[in-house]
């Protein structure tokens, strides 16, 4: 690990990462990485997204949500995940913020548009699930093709958390609890994502790869023409080898032209998709070296 300035004391721009858990007990990609846990680059990133909580009955909800004994042990152990991930990123960087994100796909719309049918027992649900596991913040990731059919659901939610959380107290950092969502480009439409303006905290662009289909430019002066506001806004960078749309996963050229972008325009920060499989070679841990990139670029 090289010797650049911790994001926690970067003071400006967030450097965020996500990880992602398998509900599934054998998956070696998270034993992979806890087998050399000392590595994993805690003060590299200001910001930690866990994947994935789900949404079930109008409630947030651990993962899986049913009730045959297999789903049960898939579900502790996914709890018991999300309590070390969360213990071991407050013992080696207690500055850095802690969100659960909510999933999508296969059903996931039909839970979502039940849950904003009582938007308010979805937002206590949300503020429980977060002071549950210790966290700072709540990201949604409503992922779907008719998204902008569903804007007032979305809007709704969203807005119900927002306030929610405005009314909630302080959270672990004894600030208010954090909202975001996240968005896939070219689906939710400029006006859908102007329309959260005050709703959020922040909006997750996922950006991906080191082509132009997802061109954080294009997409962030859309939206900011809009009416959605740089500052608000996070790029987003693809870190995991192997991926293969968009050219593939970002460069260190092309995660410095994201920061180049970010900084001349304000935006919030960047993030990734995900540290817990970072240019992770077959069989091995990640090597972390999209998440060095990000740092450095952001904290220089």
């Amino acid at each position: 690990m090289n010797s650049q300035v911790p994001a926690s004391e970067s003071g400006s721009k967030i450097i965020a990462a996500y990880w992602y858990l398998f509900p599934d007990p054998n998956d070696d990609t998270y034993s992979g990485v806890m087998s050399e846990k000392d590595q994993i680059p805690w003060k590299k990133i200001n910001r930690l997204y866990i994947g994935f909580a789900t949404i079930n009955d109008g409630l947030l909800t651990d993962l899986p949500v049913g009730n045959s004994e297999e789903n049960d042990a898939q579900r502790q152990e996914m709890q018991s995940r999300i309590h070390e991930l969360v213990s071991l990123c407050h013992e080696n960087n207690p500055e850095a913020e802690i969100f659960i994100t909510s999933n999508f796909g296969g059903d996931l719309d039909t839970e979502y548009l039940y849950a904003s049918q009582n938007p308010q027992k979805f937002a206590d649900s949300v503020l429980s699930y977060v002071k549950e596991y210790d966290l700072d913040g709540y990201d949604m990731d409503w992922e779907s093709s008719q998204i902008n059919d569903y804007a007032p659901q979305l809007t709704l939610l969203l807005s119900t958390c927002h306030e929610t959380f405005a009314t909630a107290g302080p959270n672990p950092h004894g600030k208010p609890y954090l909202l975001t969502h996240t968005v896939w480009p070219g689906v939710e439409s400029a006006q859908t994502v102007a329309s959260l303006v005050g709703s959020v905290d922040q909006l997750n662009l996922m950006t991906y790869g080191s082509g132009d289909k997802y061109d954080l430019v294009s997409y962030a002066d859309a939206y900011a023409a809009a009416g959605f506001p740089y500052d608000k806004i996070i790029g987003g960078i693809e870190s995991e080898a192997g991926y293969t749309d968009n050219v593939g996963p970002d460069t260190q050229t092309t995660i410095m032209a994201k920061c180049a972008y970010v900084k001349e325009h304000n935006l919030a920060g960047l993030f990734e998709w995900r540290i817990d499989n970072d240019m992770r070679p077959d069989n091995g841990p990640p090597t972390y070296q999209v998440t060095e990139w990000m740092n450095d670029c952001l904290t220089q």
